[in-house]
């Protein structure tokens, strides 16, 4: 029987691209009552207005290579438990 936890680590394993449309279709598939294509739009609307946020100096943000050193760091802390 396969697990949440082996399911997750070949996902792990996958290419960035592959994962970015796994999670996006794990993600639309919490909201039942929506379409995909309504919960598309909805992401592609918070996109809009953060970048919108960003641009007007609302919004902090860091750099890229200070993101991806976090978000390695929480994924191998997870792998840790």
């Amino acid at each position: 029987m396969t697990t949440a936890q082996q399911i997750r680590d070949v996902a792990l394993g996958l290419p960035i691209e592959q994962r970015a449309v796994l999670a996006r279709d794990l993600l639309a598939s919490l909201d039942v009552h929506e379409s995909p294509e309504v919960v598309e739009a909805a992401w592609a609307d918070e996109i809009e207005a953060r970048a919108e946020a960003v641009a007007r100096g609302e919004m902090k943000t860091d750099d890229w290579q200070v993101s991806l050193e976090r978000a390695r760091q929480r994924v191998h802390q997870r792998r840790q438990s």
